[in-house]
């Protein structure tokens, strides 16, 4: 007989039983301002992304997020340093600085500077836990590579046409 054991998120606070405090994993989302954002918040147009865009090939895998905080508990790094974003929230603020609907000033240089700072994806290891405790599949050590590498040239993130050009 194959034995399961259900415990608690770990490095999360436990509430009671198996209920944890979802806080810390919030506040760290949060961090990144993971909602949209456009310029014109009156505008009822939407924006097209075709699925064979440049962007619509990088993030149809990563969207599937249901935000249940998996990854961060996985993650050593979360663990260790209280500070780390966490895998989810990095994989999400990749998706909103791709967004060519997300584009209010300033808050692109908002979100790089809380990518790029002590807590952000340089404290990322590629442990992999995180991919490997995703119930939706996603590869988020790819997407705090990628932003490790987008970090080293942060302007494309400034004009966002080569991210749907395609």
């Amino acid at each position: 007989a194959k034995v399961i054991t259900v415990e608690p998120l770990p490095s999360l606070p436990v509430l009671k039983d198996l209920v944890v405090n979802l806080e810390p994993f919030f506040e760290k989302w949060k961090r990144i301002r993971p909602g949209l954002h456009p310029r014109d918040k009156k505008s009822k147009t939407l924006a097209i992304v075709p699925p064979t865009s440049e962007l619509g090939k990088q993030t149809t895998a990563k969207w599937n997020c249901i935000t249940c905080a998996c990854c961060y508990s996985a993650c050593g790094m979360a663990d260790d340093r209280k500070g780390y974003l966490g895998p989810a929230a990095i994989n999400k603020a990749m998706l909103r600085l791709m967004d060519p609907r997300d584009d209010t000033p300033g808050i692109t240089d908002e979100r790089l500077r809380v990518l790029n700072d002590e807590s952000g994806v340089w404290r990322c290891h590629a442990q992999f836990n995180c991919v490997a405790a995703c119930p939706k599949k996603i590869n988020l050590t790819d997407s705090i590579m990628k932003m490790k590498r987008a970090l080293l040239r942060p302007g494309k993130f400034h004009d966002k046409r080569h991210f749907i050009d395609g």
